[in-house]
Formats: C-alpha cells, sequence, structure tokens
C-alpha cells in the first residue's frame, strides 16, 4: 500500500531536519577554522587548530560535507514539491 501525502511529506521533513543539522554543525566548524586562519589564534581554542595544515585538512572536510549536504537537501526539497503537486494533480482529477 501506498504512504499517504502526510506521511511521506513527514519522512521528509525528517531527514529534511538531519541535514540541516548536519550542516549547521559544518558550518560551525567552517566558521571556527576561517577566525582561527584570519587571527592566528587557533591554539587558543584547541591545540590541534595551533597549526595551518591542520586547519586546511579540517576546513576541507567541513566544506565537502556543507557540498555533499546542499546537493541531498536540494534533491529532498524537489522530492518533497513532486510529493505535494503530484498528489494534488491527482486529486483533482
Amino acid at each position: 500500500m501506498r504512504p499517504s501525502k502526510r506521511e511521506s511529506v513527514a519522512e521528509i521533513k525528517r531527514h529534511l531536519f538531519k541535514y540541516n543539522l548536519i550542516s549547521m554543525a559544518a558550518s560551525l566548524v567552517i566558521a571556527v577554522c576561517i577566525y582561527a586562519l584570519a587571527t592566528g589564534e587557533g591554539a587558543s581554542i584547541h591545540a590541534w587548530l595551533g597549526d595551518q595544515s591542520n586547519v586546511f585538512d579540517l576546513l576541507i572536510g567541513a566544506g565537502v560535507i556543507e557540498l555533499l549536504v546542499m546537493a541531498r537537501i536540494s534533491r529532498l526539497n524537489k522530492l518533497k514539491q513532486g510529493v505535494t503537486s503530484r498528489r494534488r494533480v491527482m486529486s483533482r482529477a
């Protein structure tokens, strides 16, 4: 049996919430890395941020995660639009 429109949209919203949390964490890591690079005081936050090569590695990793999450969020938003519009068109007929 096919899940109802509300169940499908609710499931997509749960996935969107999860990916938004991951995106928020990656954005926070990017902000900390930029602060550490700009001020040179990364060691005051954590000893590992005192070395620029570590900060660059962390920045690249967080950037890749952010890009992957943004791509997934855009696909989920398209899917959500498709579910809502498809069901609406089918119910009018």
